[in-house]
Parts: C-alpha cells; sequence; structure tokens
C-alpha cells in the first residue's frame, strides 16, 4: 500500500461544456492549479465531481485525463456506483490508468441495512483493485448510508486486504474520532467537512478532502499552519472566513456546487454548468456572488495559477 493521504486534498469539480458534454481540455490547467496552491491529491467523480450524473464510460474519461497531467498529485478516483458490477468496472479501470487509490460510496438504492451488509458491499469493489487503497465513501447526507463508522472498521479490515480507511463526511465527531483511535490508528480517517476543518484536526485528523479546497487552498494551509503552531485564534478567525465564503456561496439561489463552479470561472478555471438536476447559477447572482466574496476579501486568499 502507498503511503496515507495527508493534507489538503482537493474534490475536483468536473468540467462539462455548455451543451453539458465533458469538456476535458480543462483539467491540465486545473491540476496546476491545485499543484501550484499546495494541494497534494485530487479526489475525482465523487459528489463535488458529479461522478452519479456521469456514465461510467464519463468517469473513466475524466479519470484518464486526470491521470495524464497529474504529475505528483496523487489521484484517488471514487468509482461507487448503484449497480455493483459497474462499480467494479470502474475499479478495475482506475487501478488500469494508475491511480493513487480507490474510493466507494454505499449504494443509495438499495441501501445496506448494517455494517456487515456494507463491508460485503465494499468487499469485491475493492477486490478489482487488490494494488490500491481502498477507501469507504461516508456522506450519510447523500447516500442515506447512515450508520456508524467505527464498528465497520472492524468488518471492513477484515474482509478486504487493501482496506486503507474511510473518507469521512458527516459531523458525527465523536464517531469520527472513534473511528482514528481503532487499533491505535490503523486506519487513514480522512476528514470531509471543510467548514469543521477546525475541529476535525482536533479530533486528530491529518488528511482532508473538501470541495473548496479547489479554490480557497490558500486559506485552509495558514489555517493548518495556526493549529499547528498552537495559535487557536488565529486559526479560529479563517475557519470563520471559511465558514463565511461558504454560506456566501449557498445564498446566491443555487446549490454549493452551482455557486462554486462559477467562483472557479472567476479565477480563471471555467467548469461550465453543473447538469440536471441542479440549478445553475444566473449571470446576475454571479456577479452579486463576486461582489460579495470581495467584500469579504475572498480573492485575497483565493487560489491563483500562474
Amino acid at each position: 500500500m502507498k503511503p496515507r493521504f495527508r493534507g489538503l486534498i482537493a474534490a475536483p469539480f468536473t468540467p462539462f461544456n455548455p451543451d453539458m458534454s465533458l469538456n476535458l481540455d480543462v483539467v491540465p490547467l486545473y491540476a496546476r492549479l491545485l499543484r501550484e496552491n499546495g494541494v497534494g491529491a485530487a479526489f475525482i467523480c465523487g459528489t463535488t465531481g458529479e461522478g452519479l450524473s456521469m456514465t461510467s464510460r464519463e468517469r473513466m474519461q475524466v479519470a484518464e485525463a486526470w491521470m495524464k497531467c497529474a504529475g505528483d498529485l496523487r489521484v484517488i478516483v471514487h468509482t461507487g456506483h448503484n449497480c455493483l458490477e459497474e462499480a467494479r468496472d470502474l475499479t478495475r479501470h482506475a487501478a488500469q490508468i494508475g491511480a493513487a487509490a480507490v474510493s466507494a460510496m454505499g449504494p443509495c438504492f438499495f441501501r445496506p441495512r448494517d455494517q456487515d451488509e456494507l463491508a460485503d458491499w465494499c468487499a469485491p469493489i475493492a477486490a478489482e483493485a487488490p494494488g490500491l487503497p481502498f477507501y469507504y465513501y461516508h456522506i450519510p447526507s447523500m447516500t442515506g448510508v447512515a450508520m456508524k463508522m467505527a464498528p465497520l472498521l472492524g468488518l471492513a479490515g477484515a474482509r478486504i486486504p487493501s482496506f486503507a480507511g474511510i473518507k469521512y463526511t458527516h459531523e458525527d465527531l465523536d464517531d469520527y474520532e472513534e473511528c482514528v483511535n481503532h487499533e491505535n490508528g490503523r486506519f487513514d480517517i480522512l476528514f470531509g467537512r471543510d467548514e469543521l476543518l477546525m475541529e476535525g484536526w482536533a479530533r486528530r485528523a491529518l488528511g482532508a478532502v473538501g470541495s473548496t479546497y479547489n479554490y480557497a487552498a490558500p486559506l485552509y494551509i495558514k489555517l493548518l499552519k495556526h493549529v499547528g503552531a498552537g495559535e487557536t485564534s488565529e486559526a479560529r478567525k479563517l475557519q470563520d472566513k471559511a465558514i463565511r465564503m461558504i454560506a456566501t456561496c449557498c445564498d446566491v439561489g443555487v446549490t454549493h456546487f452551482a455557486s462554486s463552479k462559477s467562483v472557479m470561472a472567476m479565477l480563471g478555471v471555467d467548469c461550465g454548468p453543473a447538469r440536471p438536476p441542479l440549478r445553475n447559477i444566473a449571470p446576475e447572482r454571479a456577479e452579486e456572488l463576486r461582489h460579495r466574496l470581495e467584500q469579504e476579501d475572498f480573492f485575497s486568499t483565493a487560489c491563483a495559477v500562474s
């Protein structure tokens, strides 16, 4: 198994053309933006990447595009799918193209009833890439697979030789900490709530996956430096700034994903529209968003590409 993931891991948006087809020409610039701004890895085709709004072939094309230009950016490919065979195909493909790791969320229709069924679901998926770390993707707000994760660790660890840990996108910080401490820290538990990054680090998180790391990585890197230096008040100021930034993006009439794609365009990496059923931001609201972000002094800590 490869070394664990540390620091910021961006969850990239998938670039689409106005007609909703893939716009993979954007990916090389996108990858450079992340590398130049201190992001060490990319978690592609997940929630932020609208993975479940794409065909399996499209997801493979996106993965191939990222692998061609990743350089030293480690790429985690989300291969989850409601159809087990599709998930296995996606995982096998990710291994063939040289991904650093694979991850799969639980199926949302039908859902596993408990951790035992969930471990059984994950096992054949991970088996398609036995040489790659496998991370279960816990995001109950989207999948409805709502159960404690600490009990999954022992089950999956015993059944899945490549089981590396969990991408944990949930607010149950006690369960998160129990996962981190399980078997003296045997597993890699990646934290997945950007607005709670300080709280995650207080619970011994060492790696974090998030959508806002696409465009505000310098802010979070500075935040974590303050945390490491014990400068809690300075770190809290930056965390509060991030919370205001996220709230602003959620307050322009569309989802955070759609408004954040607009932010990426403001920074010179145009990822196009979001696919239905997500509604895209109106031009006048995009200008409002830019103005409000300027008022929050967002662009002084936003990502830039040379």
